[in-house]
């Protein structure tokens, strides 16, 4: 327990430098840009990122879950190779592809072009091989250290409306130096094997078949903000996409429980300790609601005020959006926990897959009912819709591994807790007439508080048993 708490900490670690980094750069690029640059910017990259699917496929979720089964250094590299190779050849044929897609646009072929660093990137991506290891350390300073560098570029150089694309070559092209690092301590991990076609031919099927939720939840990722783009205008893009930057920074910190657990619960499965998996489960999904409900009710009720200085003016109606994506953190979480650490970990992608799927399908359609009256607001119900069903059916696959009257248990009370501090935001934003980033401030330090005290009186024993798993692995080391 005690080095999955560790990575969990390096990996919030990298989470809350993410989250700085809105906070910094943000409130920067959206004057800079203005509302037309971030909406351009936001409605390229989601087109991009639909070839970026495609490059990564399943690969990062199915190469950490296999390299976590190989203990030995040879099988190890046998298994790295061959679906690093796969990866390659999948990555050189969507790059022309890409090619000529760049040669049918009509606006933006400039961007398109620098975001060939970003599909590079994930080509060259390696960090699945750590992960699997739990050598999670190593990626999240690397990643640390590249995303201050981003935004020490981004400060330097973008200082014009027109400089879009050179914010865009420092976000690939940091992003690719990135990757590049990587692959010098993998040599010291791995040795060069011969590999057979058999070696290749056998990671196929599963890689597609982990691949065909992650492509479903590209349609309410990414598609629906294309839609979004083409019948409301990349201003409504705009809004929709900062309200997603603001909920993915508490979204990643909560993604980075799958990313952690994910090897473990596979190694344990492949080795028969179903009661070890259900320990795990009950502690994860407990920890899930304990920071999920305060996260999504105290950004509920800071987001008015929060908007006005951290975006500016021009962003106000980003409020109503992101208030109402709120609710996609806990539904996130939960997803998380039963999808990722269980289903995929216990190889049960036809579960995984239809639930992802019928959200999908469910998000698209209700996405084009509504994004032609609501914009933003329509879109963000159909990310809702598709995230909570999703979420929901996954639970119910998963029933056999945790304990239904123990999840609303712990729900309820971490909710309750939670509700409060909505309620001592809510009023500290009413009656305090401070400037409104000294406000969120206040609001934040005084519902984190609260929480806190309330853990305390319940006597909270998943707050102890994380300090005390943190502590003993330090002390050890």
């Amino acid at each position: 327990m005690g080095k999955l708490v560790s990575n969990y900490f390096f990996t919030v670690l990298y989470q809350l430098l993410l989250m700085l980094t809105p906070f910094i750069t943000t409130p920067y690029i959206a004057r800079i840009l203005k509302a037309e640059g971030v909406g351009t910017d936001a409605y390229v990259l989601s087109v991009v990122q639909i070839f970026i699917v495609f490059i990564v496929l399943s690969l990062p979720m199915y190469g950490s879950r296999q390299i976590a089964i190989k203990k030995d250094q040879e099988e190890a590299s046998v298994e790295f190779w061959s679906i690093f190779t796969f990866q390659l050849i999948v990555s050189i044929l969507n790059l022309i592809v890409y090619l000529i897609f760049i040669q049918t646009v009509s606006s933006h072929k400039e961007l398109y072009y620098i975001h060939i660093s970003t599909l590079l990137s994930y080509s060259l991506d390696i960090s699945w091989y750590f992960i699997g290891k739990e050598q999670i350390k190593m990626i999240a300073i690397r990643n640390m250290m590249i995303k201050i560098a981003g935004i020490f570029l981004i400060f330097t150089f973008v200082k014009h409306s027109q400089d879009l694309p050179l914010y865009v070559a420092i976000n690939g092209g940091t992003l690719l130096i990135g990757q590049l690092i990587m692959w010098r301590p993998l040599f010291k991990e791995i040795t060069f094997v011969k590999l057979s076609i058999k070696d290749m031919k056998e990671h196929i099927r599963p890689i597609f078949i982990l691949f065909i939720p992650q492509l479903m939840i590209q349609v309410y990722a990414l598609i629906n903000r294309i839609v979004l783009g083409n019948i409301s205008g990349e201003i409504q893009v705009g809004y929709y996409n900062q309200a997603s930057k603001v909920a993915r920074i508490a979204i990643g910190i909560i993604s980075s429980l799958g990313t952690v657990l994910l090897p473990r619960m596979a190694s344990e499965f492949s080795k028969g300790n179903k009661e070890q998996l259900k320990r795990y489960t009950d502690y994860t999904l407990q920890f899930v609601l304990m920071i999920t409900l305060p996260m999504t009710l105290g950004l509920m009720a800071i987001s008015p005020n929060f908007v006005k200085w951290f975006l500016g003016a021009e962003f106000t109606s980003v409020s109503n959006t992101l208030i109402l994506m709120c609710p996609d953190i806990i539904f996130v979480g939960l997803a998380n926990v039963f999808g990722i650490q269980i289903l995929v970990a216990t190889q049960q992608q036809n579960k995984y897959t239809i639930s992802v799927t019928v959200g999908a399908f469910l998000s698209l359609l209700i996405n084009l009912l509504l994004v032609h009256s609501y914009g933003s607001i329509g879109t963000t119900t159909a990310l809702l819709v598709a995230e909570g069903v999703g979420a929901v059916l996954q639970m119910y696959y998963a029933r056999n591994y945790f304990h239904f009257k123990n999840f609303l248990l712990l729900f309820s009370k971490y909710l309750i807790l939670s509700v409060l501090v909505f309620i001592l935001a809510v009023y500290l934003g009413k009656v305090l007439s401070v400037p409104p980033m000294l406000l969120t401030v206040i609001q934040l330090i005084a519902g984190a508080f609260i929480y806190l005290v309330g853990l305390l009186i319940i006597r909270d024993p998943l707050l102890k048993k994380t300090v005390k798993g943190f502590y003993n692995h330090y002390r050890n080391d």
